[in-house]
């Protein structure tokens, strides 16, 4: 059939087409004619005498037929809905319309299916073999321009493959680096909460030993008052019944007890309700300051009561410093402040148990808050033994510590610093060994602002030794990644 096509490994490129008509002398001409221009023997055929026979066959050889040579009208199908059928569902097989009809509609119809060509019988000879020759090249040429089509696709697949684990692999870097963080002040957190445990559950025990001594009385209140309510049951029955000498009995037996049901009425029952409710108020009291302590706050700022924060914390250190530590609160007019709230929670517990714990014996305590220069001013003072003044300059420190080996990590004053610095404030330390210690802490009205700003500006990475997480570099990689965002989406 003219120029001989191979196969890349040098093998001869055989083709199997597919006629279609229902008159079997037409196809045997068209095999014949066909053959004989096939002087390599590059040809195999196979027919069909409707459309639907062709469908058949199509559903079990797609993939071995490159080409489908067509009736236009034959009985049934026509040969314009055969070839609707194929393109689409063998978008990149070829076809060839062959009629002695060739009406306009019928011209439309088939080029609309996406033939290669239409040959109006009676046709020459020559121009089928042409005609046959040339879509077979068409064929090949659709069939190689959808493996380019799906290599392409699959380039592009693995691009946004690779762009999607890269962007995966800068947001697990991100969440990891807020991860850790979080995890080490949650860290230091629950490790002085470790050391109240047990004063926390004699805080609860109390009420709820109340809770449970006023349910026992309840309990003992209603059934005695079921007592006499069953007996007042019989009074109506005898009453209905008519029985006199029936019903003066238990007349005299409950006039008797008028003054029992009284007493359970008016003093026995509302002590045990009140009882109950008294102690189911005060571990509410305490369930809510641990709430408010323990929340971590990291996604959003609000502005609150420092004062209040203060409080809270004092109450759920309340057994570290009861019957030996006065606390001296001098809380100022402040306003509220724009923080967040369970970080500094967390920095007033951290100085407040350190206090308590250098404090050997009986001591004191002070608080003080105040506005000073813009600035809301924070002092904690003790009595306790003091820190070298060879020592002061590592108090910061990440694992720096003074206690003995399994008190404390040692990141409680380092997280502090970290948190302080955070909200754009200082905390300094001023200490006198056998006085005790003093903290400062200054937190600027727009400090929380100005210690985003500076974040932005800052582009030194070595930033402070005492900061665990660079804030720095987490913002670097979410502009990283909201870049990336914007070309996918591009």
């Amino acid at each position: 059939m003219g120029e001989v096509a191979m196969e890349s490994n040098g093998a001869l490129r055989h083709y199997k087409l597919l006629i279609v008509d229902d008159e079997p002398h037409v196809l045997e001409t068209i095999i014949d004619v066909l053959e004989d221009a096939d002087e390599e023997g590059q040809l195999e055929f196979l027919t069909a005498s409707s459309g639907q026979e062709a469908l058949d066959i199509l559903a079990n050889h797609h993939e071995e037929i490159d080409l489908v040579l067509t009736d236009q009208r034959m009985p049934g199908m026509s040969g314009a809905e055969l070839l609707r059928q194929i393109s689409e569902k063998y978008p990149t097989m070829g076809s060839i319309v062959i009629s002695g009809f060739a009406e306009f509609e019928d011209m439309r119809s088939a080029f609309k299916s996406g033939i290669f060509d239409y040959i109006k019988k009676p046709y020459d000879e020559d121009h089928l073999v042409g005609v046959v020759r040339s879509a077979l090249e068409k064929t090949e040429l659709r069939r190689r321009n959808a493996c380019l089509v799906d290599e392409l696709q699959d380039a592009n697949q693995n691009l946004e493959q690779r762009v999607n684990e890269r962007t995966k692999e800068l947001r697990d870097s991100l969440q990891r680096l807020r991860s850790m963080q979080q995890q080490l002040i949650q860290a230091e957190k629950m490790s002085s909460l470790g050391q109240l445990v047990a004063g926390i559950a004699h805080e609860i025990n109390n009420p709820a030993t109340s809770v449970y001594a006023g349910a026992e009385a309840l309990e003992s209140n209603v059934d005695e008052l079921l007592v006499y309510v069953d007996r007042y049951k019989d009074l109506l029955k005898a009453t209905r019944d008519g029985d006199g000498e029936e019903v003066e009995e238990i007349a005299d037996e409950l006039k008797d007890s008028e003054e029992d049901v009284d007493y359970l009425l008016e003093e026995g029952l509302p002590w045990s309700i009140r009882s109950m409710k008294e102690g189911a108020v005060r571990i509410k009291d305490i369930v809510r300051n641990l709430k408010t302590f323990s929340r971590v706050d990291e996604a959003e700022v609000k502005h609150a009561d420092i004062n209040e924060g203060i409080r809270t914390t004092l109450k759920l250190v309340h057994h570290e410093l009861k019957n030996r530590i006065n606390v001296h609160e001098e809380f100022g007019d402040i306003p509220q402040l724009e923080c967040y709230p369970g970080q500094l929670n967390q920095v007033f517990m951290n100085i407040l148990v350190n206090a308590a714990q250098a404090i050997e014996g009986e001591g004191d305590i002070w608080i003080k808050t105040s506005t000073e220069n813009g600035a809301l001013v924070v002092r904690i003072k003790d009595t306790g033994g003091g820190i070298p003044e060879d020592k002061l300059k590592d108090v910061f420190n990440p694992f720096f510590t003074t206690k003995p080996v399994g008190q404390g990590t040692g990141l409680g004053l380092s997280i502090s610093y970290s948190i302080i610095k955070k909200h754009g404030g200082q905390i300094a330390i001023e200490s006198e060994q056998g006085v005790g210690t003093e903290f400062i802490i200054t937190l600027p009205f727009d400090g929380i602002q100005k210690a985003k700003e500076q974040a932005k500006d800052d582009k030194d990475s070595a930033r402070s030794q005492y900061e665990f997480m660079d804030v720095a570099r987490l913002e670097e990689l979410e502009r990283e990644l909201a870049h990336i965002d914007e070309n996918i989406k591009g």
